[in-house]
Formats: C-alpha cells, structure tokens, sequence
C-alpha cells in the first residue's frame, strides 16, 4: 500500500526527531568520554608525578622531588604519604617552615606512625625547635628502642634544653647501640662538663679521641 504524501512527511518529521535525539545522546556520550579521557590522563599523570616524586625523595633527590610532589599536593592529593615525602623535601632543600607544617599534618593525620613521628621529630631537632622534638622523640624512642638517631637525636635536643642528665641518660642508650660512636662519647662528656662535672667528662673524651683515631 502506498504511502500518502502527508504520511511520508510525517515519518520523515518522526525520523528526523528521533535521529536528533540519537545524535543528542551520542553527542553527550562523546563529550562525556571526552571529559573522562581528560579526567583519567590528569589522575595518570597525578599518579606518574606522585610514584616519581616519592622514589626521588626515598632516594635522597629532594630538589628532583620537590616539583612533582607540589604538583600533586596542589591537584588535591593531600594523603600523609605526600604530606611526609613533600616535607622531608622542604626541610632538606631549605624550607623547613613549609616543611614542619606538611610534617605536622601527617603526624596529625595517623598519630601512630611512628615514621612520620620520627622524621618530624628529627626535623624539629634540626630546625633547633627542641621543646618540640623531645615529647615526640621520647614517644619514637619507647616503640623503636634499638633505633640510634631518635636516640641521639633525642639527647641533642635534651642538652640544649639543659636537660643534662636526662641527655645522658639518651645518649648512653645510643651508646649501647652503637659503641663505636666516637660523637656519642663526645656528646656525653659535653654534657658532663656543662653540668660541672670534668673528672666524669675525661674518660668519654679520651674515648672519643681513641675511637676518631687520635690514639689514647
């Protein structure tokens, strides 16, 4: 049966509109591919920069380090492995404000950590911000006993806060870690003199002396 003038008209009308609207939700389709192949290349290269960035930092490249972990700490990456890494690069390549403030936020993030414990505490201690090493290198120091540089590090801050015997105490624990340690034997007898006490001092100086290769 033919099809009527009219008839033909109206199919190409119901063709056309439901042509359009195919094309509406294959156009759509297109642009939201299109959005996510944007969207999946700004998370692949977020990924590149943060496995770069944290190898480099590992390795001690800090100044390699640096510009891709901001990049990934600007896109919104704020989790305490960047925050750790992106902060250890700071404070060695010199900004160590910027860098106890990532510190911190990681610290904050998993107080439990004992990594990112110990290396904002040995930050603080090299940034000579010492009242705050002590409680966290204290804290490091009872989870991670056989753990030489919180222990050192910790008896540095402690002598200059005065703390003598306290330091002592710390840096004789590193001494029974490591007791060829020509510095820690110097360290104690620092602290022996500061507290008046010479003849307590001698010893570890000429100890020191022996093991730096001065003879005895």
């Amino acid at each position: 049966m033919p099809v009527k003038s009219s008839d033909a008209l109206a199919n190409i009308g119901l063709y056309a509109h439901q042509g359009a609207a195919v094309a509406k939700k294959l156009g759509g389709s297109l642009i939201d591919a299109f959005r996510s192949a944007f969207s999946i290349d700004a998370d692949i290269r977020r990924s590149y920069f943060r496995t770069k960035g944290v190898a480099h930092a590992k390795a001690g490249r800090y100044d390699a380090a640096l510009p891709l972990l901001e990049e990934v700490w600007t896109a919104g990456d704020h989790d305490a492995e960047v925050a750790l890494h992106l902060g250890i690069a700071y404070v060695r390549t010199g900004a160590v404000d910027k860098g106890l403030e990532l510190l911190e936020k990681a610290n904050a993030a998993d107080a439990g950590d004992t990594k990112v414990a110990t290396v904002l505490g040995l930050a603080y201690v090299q940034a000579q911000k010492y009242e705050l090493a002590v409680p966290i290198l204290a804290k490091v120091a009872e989870a991670n006993p056989t753990n030489f540089n919180v222990r050192f590090r910790l008896g540095i801050a402690l002598d200059n806060l005065g703390r003598f015997a306290h330091a002592i105490d710390s840096f004789q624990i590193a001494q029974g870690i490591r007791p060829n340690e020509a510095k820690v034997y110097r360290a104690i007898a620092y602290s022996y003199e500061q507290m008046g006490e010479h003849e307590q001092a001698i010893p570890y100086f000429k100890k020191a002396n022996e093991l730096d290769g001065g003879g005895a």
